[in-house]
């Protein structure tokens, strides 16, 4: 595998698709971007359904967005990953992350909640809850076109599905701070936006793609984000619900709740 004397390695069990998707990443596409990446070591398949991933260690102090330094050089790695693989992920069948995706999600999620609303026995507040999420649905489905309209216009590039500071790992290497994306099973083929749901530094974006020759302007970037936030609270209601139907409610309910009021306030905001 390519392992040296006094290198660390990850080692991740994971299903063969996800470690496939993860032989792509970072053998065909992140060599092409010109930022650091953690080192693919190879697969090594387990069993008939699953393989194991081995990765560079790159530590595991995560990225906080808190830090000027941190939240700068992690934007930065994001607008070079779009910038530099625009139009060089279609031929890869790649999963699509597209709005479409989102909108399967979104629909998935409301039909369980619906569901849950007949079946389960709840607190007036909990029912309040769950109501409140289909309505909130119900209003960024009657905006989809508009959304549509953002990012149509911007291009299909590797997205990474879950770029948050909890996927993204810190390093001080010669100086120089460096950050590494992991976990890429939820990547795909999709709009920048896909990736702009959490905090970032649009100047910082804006001026790192230019680098690369590609100019987006301000405005652009801003509708992506707009349209990223409604986006990542789309995933994470749809993935709570889940526990609403043959897993742990108060749970599921519990995490629509957290994150219910920021749902409302991305949703208001006018593209």
């Amino acid at each position: 595998m390519g392992v040296k004397d006094g290198d660390s390695v990850i080692a991740k069990l994971c299903s063969r698709q996800d470690a496939e998707m993860t032989r792509v990443i970072c053998t065909r596409l992140l060599p092409l971007v010109p930022k650091p990446a953690l080192v693919f070591y190879g697969c090594l398949q387990a069993s008939m359904s699953d393989s194991w991933v081995f990765l560079e260690d790159a530590g595991s102090l995560k990225c906080s967005p808190d830090d000027p330094g941190q939240l700068s050089a992690m934007t930065a790695w994001l607008a070079a990953l779009h910038a530099c693989l625009a139009g060089h992920v279609k031929n890869l069948s790649l999963p699509d992350t597209g709005l479409s995706t989102y909108l399967k999600q979104l629909q998935t999620g409301r039909r369980r909640i619906v569901q849950s609303l007949s079946l389960l026995k709840l607190e007036a507040e909990d029912d309040t809850t769950l109501r409140s999420v289909i309505e909130w649905f119900d209003q960024v489905e009657a905006r989809w076109d508009k959304m549509q309209a953002l990012v149509g216009c911007g291009p299909r590039t590797l997205v990474h599905g879950d770029f948050a500071p909890k996927n993204i790992l810190v390093r001080q290497a010669a100086g120089t701070l460096e950050v590494f994306p992991i976990d890429w099973e939820t990547a795909g083929c999709g709009p920048p936006a896909a990736d702009m749901g959490e905090c970032l530094d649009l100047v910082t974006y804006q001026a790192e793609a230019l680098r690369y020759g590609v100019s987006w302007s301000a405005q652009t970037i801003r509708g992506w984000t707009a349209v990223g936030k409604i986006l990542r609270h789309i995933a994470a209601f749809e993935w709570a619900s889940a526990s609403l139907i043959g897993g742990w409610p108060p749970r599921g309910i519990r995490r629509m709740k957290a994150r219910l009021e920021d749902a409302w306030i991305a949703s208001a905001l006018e593209f």
